[in-house]
């Protein structure tokens, strides 16, 4: 039987990103949330999972990286000081640079083996950059002269006896007293990442933090890639679904911490990208390179 550190169910909560990689991958999901919790395991090195969980995907740098650089500078002038969209772009390109040169041991697809290709940097530099101006041009004017309230903060409430955790990129406030949520987004505005749960999550963790109705929340999603904002719209009925969705995941996330109970879902693509597709006994990393070699053959 699996026996758990005492500290996993102290912090033992719901998030958005929790709920993505549950679906993405539940094997994945039993090593980042359950493997690194666990007392001792025979099955694999305890140490080695918490080494791994800090190494991220190329696919998810350039957005960490853009809110990394925004955070900072929001923090910046809020504090009063220089706000400016070169020393955005200079934290970025700077903090990107560092990467570059530890890729082999910082990027999940480098650290899996695959060759360190220079073209993508270069891409995502500039790109990034061209995301950076966009939210200083299009996305930061039409925020600017709200109240300020907080940004890019840990928070936490409750639903029933579910523990939640979300992370508003923004938060702010109209003349007439409306609490506004803006999250940005550095993919395509047509992206399917289940938005309304993300954004929902938020609007219920928002109406307990600042105790409003759901009619007295603005929530938004801002596309650093072409400025457009979509807003949202949440009832009664919507909100609740969410609630019942978040209170099944976590049921379901919860009903056994023994790793069998926890299926692989092996897809090339998916391994390569994977936290811990070197360890994992089901891992299609070695098809994956099979498969670009027979691409060249």
């Amino acid at each position: 039987m699996a026996k758990l550190e005492n500290w996993f169910f102290k912090y033992n909560a719901w998030s958005f990103s929790k709920h993505r990689l549950w679906n993405l991958c539940k094997r994945s999901f039993y090593y980042r949330y359950i493997g690194t919790a666990l007392v001792e395991s025979p099955n694999f090195d305890i140490y080695k999972l918490k080494r791994l969980k800090d190494v991220n995907s190329k696919y998810v740098l350039q957005g960490s990286l853009i809110h990394e650089a925004i955070e900072n500078q929001i923090a910046q002038y809020h504090l009063g000081r220089d706000f400016n969209e070169a020393g955005t772009k200079a934290q970025f390109s700077n903090r990107l640079d560092q990467f570059r040169k530890t890729a082999s041991d910082t990027i999940l697809e480098y650290f899996n083996g695959m060759p360190i290709d220079n073209e993508f940097f270069n891409y995502i530099l500039e790109d990034g950059k061209e995301k950076i101006k966009m939210f200083f041009e299009v996305i930061w004017p039409q925020i600017k002269d709200l109240e300020y309230l907080k940004h890019e903060d840990f928070d936490k409430f409750k639903i029933g006896d579910v523990e939640v955790v979300v992370k508003v990129d923004y938060v702010s406030k109209t003349k007439t007293g409306l609490i506004v949520l803006t999250d940005w987004k550095t993919g395509a505005d047509n992206e399917e990442y289940e938005s309304d749960l993300q954004i929902g999550t938020y609007v219920l963790w928002a109406m307990h933090y600042f105790q409003k109705n759901a009619s007295d929340i603005r929530s938004e999603l801002a596309y650093l890639k072409t400025g457009k904002m979509r807003p949202y719209a949440f009832g009664e009925h919507e909100l609740d679904e969410i609630k019942n969705k978040i209170l099944e995941d976590f049921q379901n996330m919860n009903h056994s911490y023994e790793i069998e109970d926890y299926p692989a879902d092996p897809k090339p693509k998916k391994c390569i990208s994977c936290q811990f597709g070197s360890i994992c006994p089901d891992s299609k990393i070695a098809d994956f390179f099979n498969n670009k070699l027979n691409a060249f053959g």
